[in-house]
C-alpha cells in the first residue's frame, strides 16, 4: 500500500541521522536513566520495548456502556433507544525478541447486551472476540541527556476470529474508542503506527498515530469494504512515588472512520464517516517486583455518527525477567 510505503520511508529518514546511536551503548544509557517500574498507559502501546528475553502476561478487562448517540460533530447527544453494554476480557502476551524488536499478541472474548426499547426486544451475544498480533521495531531509543524521544514503528494484524467462531456481531459494528487499535468488529485489519515516548522526571509522555485498513471481505456472496480508520493517542503520566510505581495519568485519544480506503475501493459497509474523542484518568501501582497494575475509566466527550459511552478497564501485568532474572522497566 502507498500508505505503508510512506510510513516506512518516514521511519527510515528519521532513523538515518541517528544510526550511530542504534547500539548497545544507547540502550545502556537509557536503562540507567529515570524510568519507574509501573503499568504505564492503558490506551497506547509503549514505544520502549522489553529487553531481549523478557516478557509479560497481561489479563485485561475492558467494558463498554453505551448510553447515547452523537449526530453531527458535537458534544450534544441523544439517548439511545436501546442501551448497549459489552465486556471484552483479553489476555495479552508481549515478548522481547531483541532489544529493538518486540512481538505482541492478544486474544479476547466478547459478551454484549442490548436492552429493549423503541418497540424492539432485548438481544445479547457472546463468544470468541477478535485476535490481534503485532511487531514493534524501535529505531531510535530516547536519549536521557536531550529531548530526543524513543520512536517505534508498529505493524498490527487484526484477525476476525469472532467471525470464524460465529460470535454475534456487536450492534452497530462501530470501532470501540478504547480498543488498541480501534478497528471494525469481525473484520480483518492491517494497522501501521508510529509511536513515541519520552521520560522527563516526574513525567512520562507517550503517544502514537495509527492508520487501519480493512481487507475486503464478503458476506452472503457480497463484497464488503469498510472505510479506513485514523486514530491518535497522547498520554501524560505523573509519578507520585517512584519506588511504588504510583502514578496517575491523563490519556487523550480520538478516532475517525474515513469515507475512503487505501486500495481505492468504494466504501459499502458500515458507516462511511464517524468519529469519537475521549479522555481517561488512570491510576497505576506496583504490587511486587514482578506485578504491576492499572485501572481507569474512559469517557467520550464529543463525536459524530457514533455511540457515546463510558469504558471502565482494569489491567494486571505479570512480568518475567530474561532467563528468570530481574525485571527491567521498559
Amino acid at each position: 500500500m502507498r500508505l505503508r510505503a510512506a510510513l516506512v520511508l518516514a521511519a527510515t529518514s528519521l532513523m538515518a541521522p541517528h544510526a550511530v546511536r542504534a547500539d548497545d551503548d544507547a540502550i545502556a544509557r537509557y536503562r540507567k536513566s529515570w524510568n519507574p517500574f509501573s503499568a504505564g498507559p492503558q490506551l497506547v502501546s509503549s514505544a520502549d520495548l522489553h529487553p531481549k528475553g523478557q516478557f509479560f502476561v497481561r489479563p485485561y478487562i475492558y467494558s463498554e456502556f453505551g448510553y447515547a448517540q452523537f449526530g453531527d460533530l458535537s458534544v450534544n447527544r441523544q439517548a439511545l433507544p436501546q442501551r448497549l453494554s459489552a465486556l471484552n476480557p483479553q489476555i495479552e502476551v508481549d515478548y522481547g525478541i531483541t532489544d529493538w524488536l518486540e512481538l505482541d499478541v492478544y486474544v479476547s472474548e466478547v459478551s454484549w447486551w442490548q436492552a429493549s426499547g423503541a418497540g424492539m426486544a432485548s438481544t445479547e451475544g457472546n463468544g470468541v472476540g477478535d485476535t490481534t498480533a503485532f511487531l514493534k521495531w524501535r529505531f531510535l531509543v530516547q536519549n536521557p541527556d536531550s529531548w530526543e524521544p524513543s520512536l517505534t514503528f508498529a505493524s498490527f494484524v487484526g484477525l476476525p476470529s469472532s467471525d470464524w467462531f460465529g460470535t454475534p456481531s456487536v450492534p452497530g459494528g462501530f470501532a470501540p474508542l478504547g480498543r488498541l487499535p480501534a478497528t471494525h468488529f469481525g473484520s480483518p485489519e492491517l494497522t501501521e503506527a508510529l509511536l513515541f515516548r519520552k521520560n522527563v522526571k516526574p513525567l512520562r509522555i507517550s503517544g502514537g498515530v495509527y492508520y487501519s485498513y480493512g481487507l475486503p471481505t464478503s458476506r452472503g456472496g457480497v463484497q464488503q469494504d469498510y472505510g479506513d480508520i485514523l486514530q491518535y493517542r497522547l498520554v501524560v503520566e505523573h509519578f507520585l512515588d517512584d519506588r511504588q510505581g504510583l502514578a496517575y495519568a491523563v490519556e487523550v485519544l480520538g478516532l475517525h472512520g474515513l469515507p475512503v480506503r487505501a486500495d481505492g475501493n468504494g466504501v459499502n459497509a458500515g458507516h462511511t464517516s464517524f468519529g469519537l474523542f475521549g479522555f481517561q484518568p488512570t491510576v497505576e501501582y506496583r504490587f511486587t517486583d514482578h506485578v504491576v497494575g492499572a485501572a481507569g475509566v474512559l469517557f467520550t466527550v464529543a463525536g459524530y455518527n457514533d455511540v457515546a459511552a463510558v469504558y471502565p478497564n482494569l489491567s494486571i501485568y505479570y512480568y518475567w525477567g530474561a532467563r528468570g532474572g530481574k525485571v527491567v522497566p521498559r
